[in-house]
């Protein structure tokens, strides 16, 4: 199986050749079909005192003599998700994550910033799960300096204070009638990774409501750089004698029959397949370092809104390998609800 997706990842099979069909997302239909005026109050609430705050803020930053740029809505993104891990050796183990993301445009404050605050970790492969991320709380500022390309800084939201920067290039090319690419180069610092690079390609192909979407990225950076030498070194790790050189890399391949998916610009979201608003999908990973294959996985998901378009479930049993494992399949699922505050259509 590893060997069809590589292959086909890089032309050795040819994959199928679909016709265009511009994919729009159907209503949905949520599995809780009652109205509840508390859930609308709450969600109407909090977005609209957040974003009057928002809204305020930047109008403060405008002088006299300039026109009042309006500021776009905000979109707040929260998911609380679960995993249950089947160990062999135990009845299963809980694994809690928060995966909070907010994009804030203030226009007026410079001109061209946005401020963020995200859970999820920049220099993460894209589609790395979220699980096996590092999932610290990361505030800061990003600004487009030319066409695709954006800077940003902040800082980790511990004691002391971590701060990171990275610059990345991310343009996405549609090919003819036949692909979508979205292409990703990114230089990053932090005070854990230090100094390192990651890239990635991507592309996907819709007929009529299946998606079929490709992957490969690598990364590199001086602490993994530094890991692997000590792995490489230590006798009792299961790398000895295999130097890694600070590499990593995935392939990850998804095919899913999707009605609606999200107006999601997030580079690892559309490689994961969490962009997907309702329907279900297969998902198949493979990673390693440059010197072995580490770890694959199956992953099946369906996700679908739960009440509204604002509120979405998740639910993923995985099965994966490990080399560290001497590749015995482990078991797990993942459960999550996911909650959008957007102030404009968050269906594409």
């Amino acid at each position: 199986m590893r060997l069809f997706v590589a292959a086909a990842l890089f032309g050795v099979i040819p994959l199928p050749v679909w016709s265009e069909d511009t994919v729009k997302s159907e209503p949905l239909e949520p599995v809780i079909k009652d109205e509840y005026e508390w859930i609308d109050d709450t969600q109407s609430w909090i977005y609209d005192t957040t974003q009057g705050a928002i809204v305020w803020f930047d109008h403060k930053f405008a002088s006299d003599d300039e026109e009042v740029i309006k500021t776009p809505p905000s979109r707040f993104r929260l998911g609380l998700y679960t995993e249950f891990d089947f160990d062999k050796d135990e009845d299963f183990k809980l694994v809690p994550v928060v995966d909070f993301k907010t994009d804030i445009d203030l226009p007026n404050l410079e001109r061209r910033l946005k401020v963020f605050i995200s859970t999820q970790d920049p220099t993460a492969l894209p589609g790395e799960d979220i699980t096996d991320s590092n999932n610290a709380l990361r505030v800061g500022a990003t600004r487009d300096f030319f066409k695709n390309w954006d800077t940003s800084i902040g800082v980790k939201a511990r004691w002391p204070p971590e701060p990171f920067a990275n610059v990345q290039w991310r343009p996405i090319y549609s090919v003819g009638e036949a692909w979508t690419i979205y292409p990703k180069g990114k230089l990053f610092w932090d005070t854990v990774d230090r100094f390192g690079g990651l890239t990635s390609i991507g592309m996907d192909r819709w007929q009529k409501r299946w998606l079929f979407r490709q992957t490969a990225s690598a990364k590199w950076s001086q602490e993994a750089r530094d890991d692997d030498s000590n792995d490489a070194k230590d006798p009792t790790n299961f790398q000895f004698g295999e130097d890694g050189k600070g590499y990593s890399w995935s392939l990850d391949t998804v095919v899913g029959y999707v009605p609606s998916l999200l107006e999601e610009d997030d580079y690892g979201k559309r490689v994961s397949g969490s962009d997907v608003a309702d329907g279900w999908g297969f998902r198949y990973r493979l990673g390693g370092n440059a010197a072995q294959a580490l770890t694959t996985d199956v992953t099946i998901f369906r996700k679908g809104p739960l009440y509204k378009n604002f509120v979405y479930y998740v639910i993923a049993p995985q099965i994966s390998w490990e080399e560290k494992n001497s590749w015995e399949a482990e078991y797990s699922i993942q459960i999550g609800v996911e909650v959008l505050m957007w102030g404009d259509d968050p269906l594409r």
